[in-house]
């Protein structure tokens, strides 16, 4: 096989992107993702909601309550097996604190993130780091002592301000700085766990902005919780989370271990559709650019992604991509543009932004499986 052929070619890395590449090289295919950049995910608190969430009428092709279990329960072991682990269910209710010091209410959220619910907590610190914006300690605690007060909870929050090295020295600093501190210098790490273990005291949760390191695994931060002496809920705060982004690296991680190709930092410049399939795809490298030959090709580049515009496939009033129940994009005859083509992500459905990563989840995994089951041709007996 020459190093351009591929039995599967992956447009994206956020949520559904990725996913869609975990459940193809699983399948056996061999795989590239390739992408311009990290999707959304990481923006946000990469949490999934699944409260009536019902993927069959949102556009998703064949996906009812089995696919969506189905689903679910791959990313919840794939994230265990990556060091990102995540908690919940489909039928899973769980309150989960914000910097905007608000309960949200989700189904699965990373496991530092699920530990936050009032409902199981008696006495919590909130700690701050000072110098450091986008997370305000005292209104935090504040406003989630109020929320769980109106909720009929006796759970306390008491808010705690501490100073890092680096904190002292510079005027302002982003969750992102003291995270790539930690994972560079040991001392740091031990500095932070200096300064809030006398601290503790009572507390049963510690919640800490999303600093703990981007290259932490949950055995490091079961370390940190060892080493405090408490069970500690990181919080993500203004895009790009931490959380997020050291979510992205575990599962890149991961893929890259089971033997895809990943190609990231370059923009995809076109699809090569011949007649009714999709031979692969041009990819914007320097100086020369690269043609990356695919039997499947799984396009998970979002809702502004240019690859399916220009008459190629059907956009509704909305601009939301027509597909078949396989996921495959049609065209304005309501035809289908390319036999090997899948659309995964939130290019797709009619739905509630609350459910976006619920789609990209459902969906990448839904996509991947399809684009092996149609058979491919590079990949070893």
């Amino acid at each position: 096989m020459r190093g351009d052929e591929f039995d599967v070619l992956v447009i994206g890395e956020g949520l559904s992107g990725i996913t869609a590449a975990v459940a193809a090289c699983q399948q056996g295919a061999r795989v590239i993702l390739a992408s311009k950049g990290p999707g959304n995910f990481v923006l946000g608190t990469a949490c999934v909601d699944l409260d009536g969430f019902d993927g069959s009428t949102l556009g998703l092709g064949k996906c009812g309550a089995s696919e969506t279990v189905e689903a679910i329960s791959f990313f919840v072991q794939l994230t265990a097996t990556a060091g990102c682990a995540y908690e919940g269910g489909v039928r899973e209710h769980r309150l989960v604190p914000t910097i905007m010091g608000t309960f949200a209410e989700i189904s699965l959220a990373p496991r530092q993130l699920w530990k936050g619910d009032p409902r199981g907590v008696g006495n919590a610190l909130v700690v701050g780091i000072r110098n450091v914006f986008a997370f305000d300690a005292d209104f935090v605690a504040e406003r989630l002592w109020v929320h769980s007060q109106h909720m009929g909870l006796s759970t306390s929050y008491r808010a705690e301000i501490i100073e890092l090295p680096q904190s002292r020295d510079q005027r302002w600093l982003t969750p992102l700085d003291i995270a790539s501190e930690i994972d560079r210098n040991s001392f740091y790490r031990q500095a932070l766990i200096a300064a809030v273990k006398p601290l503790v005291q009572q507390a049963d949760l510690l919640i800490l902005p999303g600093v703990l390191g981007l290259n932490s695994s949950d055995g490091d931060i079961r370390r940190f919780e060892d080493d405090i002496g408490c069970a500690i809920c990181e919080l993500p705060t203004l895009p790009p989370s931490v959380p997020g982004l050291r979510i992205l690296r575990q599962l890149e991680s991961y893929l890259a271990a089971t033997g895809a190709e990943i190609c990231s930092g370059f923009s995809v410049q076109k699809l090569c559709v011949d007649g009714e399939r999709c031979t692969g795809a041009v990819l914007d490298t320097p100086g020369k650019p690269r043609t990356v030959h695919a039997d499947s090709i799984i396009v998970a580049a979002g809702k502004f992604s240019h690859l399916l515009e220009g008459g190629i496939a059907r956009e509704d009033a909305l601009g939301l991509m027509r597909v078949n129940q396989e996921l495959q994009p049609l065209n304005s005859d309501g035809l289908v543009v390319a036999k090997n083509i899948f659309v995964c992500g939130s290019v797709l459905g009619k739905f509630e932004p609350r459910y976006g990563n619920a789609i990209a989840l459902v969906s990448g995994y839904q996509a991947g499986m399809l684009a092996c089951r149609k058979g491919v041709h590079y990949a070893k007996p």
